[in-house]
């Protein structure tokens, strides 16, 4: 999925959305010169002759992913004139490939827009979106015979409208700056998680197992690009029903198991305004107290998630055994299910193209005497009840996730099996046997 904020949305004045073929030819025509992400280039990645010779592709790609990110632009030349190239001798895939060989670590999240000329011209485009990338520095290493065939091993960025290499001094402030990302990275992530489950427990009633559940992109979505408004927010909740739907459909039979998704079912699908972020909820407004399992559903706007659901209310049938700390497994998988469509449905409608890193836990009161205690359905009757072969611990790691930028179907199922079954495998559960 190619960036929707661009130098040339910067300098044309037009808002976040796709690069489109009157765009680059707008910006040709002012003469817009290049700069550290913006690289014009007259003709086609040219293969290399030999394998483990230099590869330009792969010098320009990882210099722009070792900077800011930013465009190539085939078909425009030095004296930034539309010359076109032939799109049928485009190959994603090869140039994927030179990617993958070429460069250490390889850059990912690189988008190949084809713009056929919409003038009449014939002069048609290739747009190479490179984002910034979360892994740099990134290395090229190949032979090159103006070197005296002498292997080079360099990270090449770029100043301003050119390409260097990194100094020592560079790369070790390249790779600090990445391992302080990181960690910033994983607090935010645990202060969200944190913050959630302070709220949720504080609003408890009676103790209670709680699934919390914080998703964050990896890479920060650009500032200028516009928050969601609540029409949106509504829409990327009703969507994320639909598909969570489906997945659960596709992965596991739990349409007959939960009924309608959870979301939709305790929520009314009317976000409210909160800090930076959309707030649906069933609890907090004491004027629409009730007796509904307490879910809450966040939608921040730097592309942040966060969902919490009460995994104890009504987990078992009244007439069982009182438990201190049931965990309806069912329930925990289908919040997982979706979660996972939120977040991608909310990445979507902010035009993200990050990986998002997902964490799950398991929360309560503070009480030594308690043990989570899973519920699973019985397999004949379909009647709730604890699973007496599986642990009671009493306390649950977290679970953890992610997403790729290009998530398919199957790849969300993948990410909703990993959380949850990171959570039930310490019951000794399998999500197939709730």
């Amino acid at each position: 999925m190619a960036r929707s904020w661009t130098r040339l949305h910067e300098y044309l004045g037009h808002p976040p959305g796709p690069v489109t073929y009157e765009m680059v030819a707008e910006a040709v025509r002012r003469k817009l010169g290049e700069s550290d992400d913006l690289d014009w280039k007259e003709g086609l990645p040219a293969a290399s002759p030999v394998p483990g010779q230099w590869n330009e592709f792969a010098k320009d790609v990882a210099a722009m992913a070792n900077t800011r990110g930013g465009l190539l632009v085939y078909g425009v030349s030095d004296t930034l004139d539309m010359v076109g190239i032939d799109l049928d001798k485009v190959n994603d895939k090869q140039l994927g490939q030179w990617l993958r060989v070429h460069l250490q670590p390889t850059v990912s999240g690189v988008s190949y827009v084809k713009l056929p000329a919409t003038d009449g011209s014939g002069k048609d485009i290739l747009v190479v979106d490179i984002p910034a990338s979360e892994m740099a520095p990134h290395f090229l290493y190949g032979w090159q015979q103006k070197d005296k065939d002498k292997t080079t091993f360099n990270a090449p960025f770029r100043h301003r409208d050119d390409t260097d290499y990194m100094a020592e001094h560079q790369i070790a402030l390249a790779y600090r700056d990445r391992f302080a990302r990181q960690d910033a990275a994983e607090a935010a992530l645990e202060q969200h998680v944190q913050h959630t489950t302070d709220l949720v427990l504080g609003e408890s009633e009676a103790q209670a197992a709680w699934l919390v559940v914080a998703a964050r992109p990896t890479r920060p979505i650009p500032r200028m690009v516009p928050a969601l408004s609540r029409s949106e927010a509504r829409d990327v909740v009703s969507r994320s029903a639909r598909r969570a739907e489906g997945l659960l459909v596709s992965a596991i039979p739990m349409r007959r198991l939960l009924g309608p998704q959870l979301f939709p079912e305790l929520l009314d699908n009317n976000p409210r305004k909160g800090l930076r972020r959309w707030v649906d909820t069933n609890m907090l407004v004491p004027a629409r107290a009730n007796r509904w399992r307490g879910v809450l559903v966040e939608l921040h706007h730097d592309g942040t998630v966060v969902t919490a659901v009460d995994l104890s209310h009504h987990a078992l049938p009244p007439d069982y055994p009182a438990v201190p700390l049931p965990v309806s497994s069912p329930v925990l998988i289908s919040a997982a299910f979706e979660t996972i469509a939120l977040v991608h449905e909310h990445r979507l409608a902010l035009r993200a193209d990050t990986p998002v890193e997902l964490r799950a836990v398991l929360q309560t009161q503070p009480d030594p005497g308690s043990r989570f205690a899973p519920v699973i359905l019985d397999p004949g009757l379909g009647r709730p009840e604890i699973a007496e072969w599986a642990r009671q611990p009493r306390t649950v790691q977290p679970a953890h996730s992610d997403l790729a930028p290009f998530a398919d179907d199957q790849a969300l199922i993948a990410g909703a099996t990993d959380l949850a079954e990171g959570l039930l495998h310490q019951f000794g559960l399998d999500i197939l046997r709730t």
